[in-house]
This record gives structure tokens, sequence and C-alpha cells, in this order.
């Protein structure tokens, strides 16, 4: 519902060719599939979908990020290299002090998604 209504009121959709592999690759973990039962079309369609939604973003290997998970330094780096206004994440690295000193000089917002909802809600 929030990615509907965020690509309905214009806003832009930013990702990284290593942040769609890395969604695949988590769609197609086992609890994942326990929950919701994805079938590889459909893993197949959402990338594609994202794809065509998104603009994808080159990411800066060399700018250095101060993320604790090696597998959210490329979120971030996305981040950056797009220019993006908000970090829209439920991941809790993202709220370590240094990682919102480092977004706020760059004036990226990090909030959770109803927190992101109420900011674009009608």
């Amino acid at each position: 519902m929030l990615l509907l209504l965020l690509l309905e009121q214009g806003h832009t959709l930013l990702m990284s060719q290593e942040m769609l592999v890395e969604l695949a690759s988590v769609l197609r973990y086992p609890r994942v599939q326990t929950l919701y039962a994805i079938t590889e079309e459909q893993v197949y369609e959402y990338m594609q979908f994202l794809k065509e939604v998104s603009e994808l973003i080159r990411v800066d290997y060399m700018l250095k990020v101060p993320m604790r998970d090696p597998k959210d330094v490329v979120v971030l780096q996305t981040a950056v290299a797009g220019e993006a206004d908000v970090l829209c994440t439920l991941d809790r690295d993202f709220y370590a002090p240094n990682t919102l000193e480092f977004c706020a000089v760059l004036d990226i917002k990090i909030c959770n998604d109803l927190e992101f909802l109420q900011k674009i809600k009608p």
C-alpha cells in the first residue's frame, strides 16, 4: 500500500541493482516463504515491477558510510548517490547515532513505514 501511494503521488523510488538482488534473495528465505509462499514467478515479477517504477542508482563503492551490517552499506550508498530525502526502514541499524548524524548532514531523514505514511498521506 505504501509503495503504491508513494508512486501515485509522484515520489521517486530509488533503488540500485545491488538492492534488487538482495531483496530477491530475502524473498526466497525459508522464513519468508513460510509466511507468504511467494513463488519464483512472483519474485521475478516483483523485481521487474520495481525496475520499471524505480530510478536505478549506480552505487559509489568508494563512499564510506557508517553502517554496522555490511548488507546495509549499499542501501545507504544508494540513498546518498541518489540524493534521497527520506530513507524508510525498520532496520534498527539505520537508527544508530552515527548513522543518524551522517544522514542528517546530508539532509536524509530516516523513518519507519508508519512515520513515512503520515508524511505523505493526502
